[in-house]
């Protein structure tokens, strides 16, 4: 079993820090599968609760509100206690949210098992990254952050598609309470993950995993300007991004004639995200700033062959091209996650927990923001959505580039 936990290991991670950090992104594959339940299951909830289908779509825009404005002040309350125990209590949050879902009654308590989520979303996510940067040397922290986030990579790939499949089964309620389950078991691997190890030989910003949190902002300088241009930035393309995404089952419909290629081209974009992540953990931490260039290159040119896609041409074609184009957008999106977030916890010297939380808000709002774009767009022709992503992804990739290089990077 060592051999086999060695041989996946990155490069330069020993295999037990290769399954903690295996852990870790354990937990961000439970979170983000819980985050997206309603999608694949959307007509069962509706029918089952008594309610229309839009009604159960706004558990997902939401869950983003309620989490953009908690988790600033949710991460500052969890400094109080350490990272460790605040990333268990998250994960314990998760399991009570599941377990609401699991028994709801009725709409009202439907959404109280996705504030409770919400609630500690931000927390979860604004310490998960730092947590793995603890338990790498600091010249690693790229490939531990991008480790982490292939759990949110997963849940695109197995999590949101399984979720649906075991729901057509065995019913939406048996299937939340099997996630219950599954976040239990990953909650224990958590506390065996961050329990209290000797400090590697040089430990990245933030300090040792389980270590109080009063050293997180003690020491090394912050660079809060650097900080705040490089989540404005990310903001922007996570409103590309969703823009378009929250509305792939209409510009697919629309690209291929076939509401059928939906499912199809969702793997796609799951499969894609993994190799994206898997290929960013190669380069995060020897070439950040060229990584960041070449994934939001990447997906400008994704996003763009979309647009083509939705153009005038044989539907073989256009079926071909947003075939591509699919592909090439989910790898460099799941990319462009680590790229992020390890760039702002460079910057973030010792403050990186509350630095992510900031990057974190600005995520959700720019899910938020992108939504509600895409919404307003809808009224034109749906070639516009993913066109208003393009020239949103190239604004980005020339601010990147106009930037100056993140130190360590």
């Amino acid at each position: 079993m060592s051999e086999a936990v060695s041989a996946a290991a990155p490069a330069g991670i020993d295999a037990p820090t290769a399954a903690r950090l295996a852990v870790l992104a354990g937990a961000t594959f439970v979170y983000v599968t819980f985050e997206v339940f309603p999608v694949g299951l959307i007509h069962d909830i509706a029918a089952d609760l008594g309610v229309g289908a839009g009604r159960v779509g706004l558990l997902i825009s939401g869950y983003a509100v309620v989490a953009a404005v908690v988790t600033i002040p949710t991460v500052a309350l969890a400094a109080r206690v350490s990272r460790a125990t605040a990333l268990v209590v998250s994960l314990l949050v998760l399991v009570v949210a599941e377990l609401l879902a699991a028994s709801a009654t009725g709409f009202a308590m439907m959404a109280a098992s996705r504030v409770a989520a919400a609630l500690t979303h931000g927390v979860l996510w604004s310490l998960i990254a730092p947590a793995a940067a603890t338990l790498v040397p600091r010249e690693r922290v790229g490939t531990a952050t991008a480790v982490v986030f292939g759990g949110s990579s997963l849940a695109a790939i197995v999590g949101s598609p399984g979720t649906t499949l075991v729901g057509d089964l065995i019913g939406w309620r048996t299937t939340a309470l099997l996630l219950a389950a599954a976040t239990v078991v990953v909650t224990l691997a958590l506390v065996w993950a961050l329990r209290p190890r000797p400090a590697v030989s040089a430990p990245a910003p933030g300090g040792p995993a389980d270590a109080p949190p009063e050293p997180h902002g003690a020491a090394g300088p912050v660079d809060w300007s650097g900080v705040l241009t490089l989540c404005a930035v990310a903001v922007v393309l996570i409103v590309a991004h969703f823009l378009t995404y929250t509305y792939f089952a209409v510009v697919v419909t629309e690209v291929t004639g076939t509401p059928g290629a939906v499912i199809a081209l969702l793997a796609v974009f799951g499969g894609a995200g993994a190799v994206g992540t898997y290929l960013i953990g190669r380069h995060n931490d020897s070439a950040a700033q060229r990584a960041a260039a070449v994934t939001m290159a990447a997906f400008t040119a994704g996003t763009g062959l979309l647009a083509l896609a939705c153009g005038p041409a044989p539907t073989a074609v256009r079926c071909a091209v947003a075939v591509v184009a699919v592909a090439v957008w989910g790898g460099a999106f799941a990319a462009a996650g680590p790229v992020f977030q390890t760039g702002v916890m460079r910057l973030a010297g010792a403050d990186a927990d509350r630095a992510s939380s900031v990057y974190v808000t600005g995520f959700q709002i720019g899910i938020a923001g992108g939504s509600a774009l895409g919404a307003f767009l809808l009224g034109h022709p749906v070639g516009w959505l993913p066109l208003t992503s393009t020239v949103l992804a190239a604004a980005v990739l020339v601010t990147v580039l106009a930037l100056r290089p993140v130190p360590g990077s």
